[in-house]
């Protein structure tokens, strides 16, 4: 009866393509991403899922530098009088009044703070492998993730083992997933790597034909080189490489609710989801979307998502003395996103999906302006998509 989450509780043949727009005001980011995903049941109780994203990305981002003033060159004339003394006929003398002129030019502050920026152009490619079978009531599957961009290669695997109770409405997953990246520091000309492990329980429950719940929780960690090889600090009034610890444990709890309300025609989704890291970052996101069916064929989904987060321990806009970890990357500042949107999905037949959808972004600071808030970006996202079962 939980039409509006699922369309079926099996996999079937099937191609999904999706295409992303991303545009920060004023032009500062811009993201293409298209995403392919080809599915396909290869006998009865196997599947194999194959998916190729790749992001066409340019723009320019904070450095982490401080605002600086903009100036320009102001010319003056400075005027001075002097008086010479001039002898005349029979000893008198006349005092004869001179004024002279000097220009100069100096470098004057003016306008608004600009926030320094790195202007970057990328290719992101990223494909995934999965390969699911179902043994009864265990449904086993195993994954390999490979991407690559001009400064960034990055190869994980993932197993996960799961099992049906209750006549299948109850489902138990576990997981763990290892990855490596290679990140190109480009004013070291070399590469530097860094290693991640994390491991995964769920469960989803069926509470009644028009409820379902999701309940979920991680432990990570990644240790190698962490930090942005292009973000810097000010420390002491001098710009350094921004410097991190070597390694970031993290937990993350989430809560997902689908509620069908029959006489509305429509499912609420609501989700919660808590996350918290050795660099001293907690965040709460919390996130509704309404599915209001429109007659047999049309969805409208509008949503909402806040999330928010305290700033990491060693994050600071300027630094003095002798810190041993900084970095001024306002993505870990204190701040708070807004996202809202609304979607639309257009059903045709049982074969085909079609959905065009439109979300704002908004971040903000929430350090009392230490930060400077033009660091804190607002964007346009478009999404649209095609799924074609076969």
């Amino acid at each position: 009866m939980l039409w509006l989450l699922n369309r079926s509780g099996h996999a079937e043949d099937r191609v999904d393509f999706s295409l992303g727009y991303y545009l920060e005001d004023h032009n500062r980011v811009e993201v293409w991403s298209p995403v392919l995903l080809w599915e396909a049941d290869f006998n009865k109780s196997s599947v194999i899922r194959v998916q190729a994203v790749y992001d066409v990305v340019s723009g320019a981002s904070p450095t982490g530098a401080p605002p600086a003033r903009r100036t320009k060159e102001v010319t003056t004339t400075v005027y001075s009088t002097s008086y010479d003394v001039v002898g005349g006929p029979s000893g008198t003398t006349t005092q004869v009044r001179r004024v002279t002129s000097t220009k100069q030019t100096a470098l004057v502050p003016y306008g608004k703070p600009i926030l320094p920026l790195h202007e970057f152009e990328d290719r992101r490619l990223g494909l995934n492998l999965e390969l699911e079978h179902r043994l009864e009531d265990w449904i086993l599957s195993g994954s390999v993730a490979y991407g690559t961009e001009s400064d960034y290669e990055s190869l994980a695997g993932t197993i996960k083992v799961g099992r049906e109770f209750n006549s299948k409405t109850t489902l138990i997953n576990a997981g763990l997933s290892v990855g490596h990246d290679w990140v190109l520091h480009p004013a070291l000309d070399r590469w530097d790597g860094k290693d991640s492990i994390e491991g995964l329980m769920s469960l989803v429950q069926v509470i009644n034909p028009t409820t379902l719940l999701t309940v979920s929780g991680s432990l990570g960690s990644a240790s190698g080189y962490l930090d942005d090889q292009y973000k810097y600090a000010s420390v002491d009034d001098v710009l350094m490489p921004e410097h991190r610890p070597d390694q970031r444990d993290r937990r993350v709890g989430y809560v997902m609710l689908n509620k069908m309300i029959e006489p509305l025609h429509g499912s609420l989704e609501a989700t919660y989801r808590l996350y918290n890291d050795s660099f001293g970052v907690t965040a709460n996101t919390y996130g509704l979307t309404w599915f209001q069916k429109l007659g047999k064929n049309w969805i409208l989904a509008p949503s909402v998502r806040y999330y928010e987060q305290s700033a990491a321990d060693f994050y600071a806009p300027l630094f003095s003395g002798k810190p041993e970890f900084y970095s001024a990357d306002y993505r870990l500042a204190k701040l708070s996103t807004l996202t809202y949107g609304l979607k639309v999905i257009w059903k045709p037949g049982d074969r085909v999906e079609m959905s065009l959808g439109y979300d704002r972004y908004t971040m903000k600071g929430r350090d009392g302006g230490a930060t400077s808030p033009d660091a804190f970006p607002s964007a346009n996202i478009i999404t649209a998509g095609v799924k074609v079962w076969f």
